[in-house]
């Protein structure tokens, strides 16, 4: 169903939550922003946090995907309901890092390009990947895999050569620098989420002359999604405030 004054937002990254912090600014006295969470994403101020986990939309006037892309699964359920219910429906996916001349990346599709090209790279090579991720490295044999972790995952069963590190956030380029030379890495395997708290990683493997070996973040074919958070308040704008001509079009039907 259709709210002309609310907006529903998809947050599930830091992105996500300066955005609906940005429309609320903008926004916030005229529209309703209603916020679902995922992912750990912070809660935006100005927002009414009213879901966590799920993919329901309710009644809204649009729906805002700011999801993590590699959600694949979470991205097509809110993809699917809106279309269900014949709601807009913007991807905001801000643009990543910039690759520097002296980065040493081999960007691959997925998580499985990731298995099939490590070995051709490295003999040791640290893992930033959602712990779900890092069981897929188990069948290359004969390479040492220093895991960092947020928190130790319930169940940790893999062998010794993959060894857990406990690293919270924030991070740092002295940090990440210290770590990967502490574990030997000769590489480095994870996504690029284009994260202001992944990006000390990058710049720590940029200088010790390390390969990242880069997964590239998925994109839904036939969309083209908002890179900015000017073209996303001028979208939403649009769908508040239409033209009078697409007003009385609207009202029509």
């Amino acid at each position: 169903m259709s709210d002309p004054n609310t907006l529903r937002i998809f947050v599930g990254t830091a992105e996500g939550t300066r955005l609906a912090e940005r429309l609320a600014e903008h926004f916030g006295p005229q529209a309703t922003l209603r916020v679902t969470l995922h992912g750990g994403a912070r809660p935006p101020r100005g927002c009414l946090v009213d879901r966590i986990g799920d993919t329901e939309i309710g009644e809204a006037a649009a729906v805002i995907d700011a999801l993590d892309p590699f959600a694949r699964r979470t991205v097509r359920a809110v993809r699917d309901a809106t279309r269900r219910a014949s709601i807009p429906r913007l991807s905001f996916r801000p643009r990543g890092w910039e690759r520097h001349p002296l980065d040493r990346w081999v960007e691959v599709r997925d998580l499985q390009g990731a298995v099939g090209a490590i070995a051709s790279v490295a003999r040791t090579a640290l893992l930033w990947l959602p712990p779900r991720d890092v069981a897929a490295f188990a069948p290359v044999g004969g390479l040492r895999f220093p895991t960092r972790l947020v928190r130790m995952p319930v169940g940790w069963s893999l062998p010794p050569r993959f060894e857990p590190i406990l690293a919270a956030p924030p991070y740092s380029l002295a940090g990440d620098t210290l770590l990967l030379r502490r574990t030997e890495a000769q590489a480095v395997v994870m996504r690029a989420t284009g994260a202001e708290t992944d990006a000390p990683l990058v710049r720590a493997a940029r200088s010790l002359d390390l390969p990242i070996v880069m997964i590239r973040p998925p994109l839904e074919r036939g969309e083209v999604p908002a890179r900015s958070v000017d073209v996303t308040l001028d979208w939403v704008d649009s769908i508040l405030n239409p033209p009078d001509y697409l007003r009385t079009a609207r009202e029509w039907r």
